[in-house]
């Protein structure tokens, strides 16, 4: 999955078509969740999780958040 895709992923979860929604997009690696990511409509920004350690980083901007999510994937 290149940086266009996660891009696209990202965009649509802030789509408005889904405002009543929360949805959650997880990314795996053999099976495994290894992160996932939501848009949160309060507070405006992307929400990146890591599975493992359940810690959470918030970014306010889509490039930011596929620049985390594009490294975490390379690990």
């Amino acid at each position: 999955m290149n940086q266009q895709d996660v891009k696209a992923i990202l965009i649509n979860l802030q789509n408005k078509q889904y405002i009543e929604s929360d949805i959650t997009h997880t990314f795996s690696s053999n099976n495994n969740a290894v992160f996932s990511v939501k848009y949160s409509k309060s507070e405006n920004t992307y929400e990146v999780i890591q599975i493992e350690t359940n810690s959470l980083e918030k970014f306010s901007d889509v490039e930011s958040a596929v620049e985390s999510i594009s490294t975490k994937m390379i690990k």
